[in-house]
């Protein structure tokens, strides 16, 4: 992180509290893993979905928002797919400031939260990042197979919803 990304991020109110996560996430992970940086946090991101498991979709937007991952919005879905934006100043910032901000970590979640609630095979990828607006989509394709994995939580993570107490609705 050079001189003028870190006075960006510390003057700027909404961001100064991630200060911490920019600094590991999109400068200490890139220059240890290097080209392994996006396969890495990708497989991260599946492993946190698998001890955060969440109930539905509107849980997995919540815990983006809780996180301070982003602004997460379902835009689609079919039988087979479901495709994503993820945007919100964090993400608007994060494209403006690093070169190559990564985005897989909340890829891999997102594919392995929907394997669980959807009860499917279920693979993510990102398939388009748009900087001058500060989205980034990302598509998750399920696949026809019950899922066949022994490493998931044993219990879900209640997400706690402001606006309700119930957080079991689809």
């Amino acid at each position: 992180m050079d001189n003028e990304t870190y006075s960006t991020i510390v003057e700027d109110p909404q961001m100064a509290n991630l200060l911490g996560q920019a600094l590991i996430r999109d400068d200490l992970l890139p220059s240890i893993l290097g080209s392994d940086n996006h396969e890495i946090s990708y497989w991260a991101g599946k492993h946190l979905s698998r001890s955060h498991r969440l109930a539905n979709y509107d849980d997995l937007i919540a815990f983006f928002t809780q996180f301070k991952l982003g602004d997460l919005s379902l835009l689609k879905k079919s039988s087979g797919q479901l495709n994503w934006q993820l945007s919100g100043d964090i993400v608007k910032k994060r494209l403006d400031l690093f070169d190559d901000p990564d985005f897989y970590l909340e890829t891999g979640f997102i594919a392995q939260s929907c394997q669980y609630i959807a009860d499917q095979t279920a693979e993510a990828e990102i398939t388009k990042t748009n900087p001058s607006k500060g989205i980034v989509l990302i598509s998750t394709f399920l696949g026809k197979d019950k899922p066949v994995d022994d490493q998931e939580a044993n219990s879900l993570f209640k997400i706690k919803h402001p606006e309700s107490e119930d957080s079991s609705n689809e």
